[in-house]
């Protein structure tokens, strides 16, 4: 009794969570602003934690994220960042589902697919919700790990690309430093630089 209990408790909190990602409105502004994909590639099994932030215009913002990898073509995550506008306090996070396909664009990198859920809450405007596509490719030169990403944001009367680049420092074997920049193609072109520090538990 006690488990069929919180199964149909888990099924009821993971229904309305998906419900509210698809009632909510988009705003595309917020979302090329917002949108954030840290994951990367693992030799290894275990949990990643990435920590950080990004340097925006009014100050700092604020990034955590969590990736697992169950099996080795398969990638889990999410992120959250609260961020404050004027005096509203407002939350970011997403879901991502990443593929690691054993075929190469390229024969010295490797690629990684990746389809995103998206959500801004509790700020002055109404949420906000939209999806995302994206490409990783990631090639090594040395012990140094560049990292190319472009992201297909979309919602139901918007589109936008936006690119992510990266390199990769091994601090220690758990342990890697990652300063990277996030470009943004419309409706001017500009960037946000940022700075994560992504730990193996």
């Amino acid at each position: 009794m006690i488990v069929q209990a919180l199964n149909i408790r888990s099924a009821f909190i993971f229904l309305s969570l998906f419900i509210s990602f698809i009632n909510s409105q988009s705003e595309a502004s917020i979302a090329s602003e917002s949108s954030f994909i840290p994951f990367q590639f693992t030799p290894l099994s275990k949990p990643m934690l990435h920590v950080g932030g990004m340097q925006l215009q009014k100050g700092m913002r604020l990034i955590s994220g969590l990736q697992f990898q169950p099996t080795k073509n398969l990638l889990i995550g999410g992120v959250i960042s609260p961020y404050k506008i004027e005096t509203d306090l407002a939350i970011y996070y997403h879901i991502v589902i990443g593929y690691i396909p054993q075929w190469k664009f390229l024969s010295i990198a490797s690629n990684m697919f990746q389809i995103g859920m998206h959500r801004t809450r509790f700020g002055a405007d109404v949420d906000s919700r939209w999806f995302s596509f994206s490409i990783m490719e990631t090639t090594r030169f040395g012990s140094l790990n560049f990292n190319l990403c472009w992201n297909r944001l979309f919602a139901q009367d918007w589109d936008r690309n936006t690119a992510l680049i990266s390199t990769d420092l091994k601090l220690s074997n758990s342990i890697h430093l990652r300063p990277g920049v996030i470009a943004y193609f419309i409706p001017n072109f500009d960037y946000i630089p940022f700075l994560l520090m992504s730990i193996h538990l």
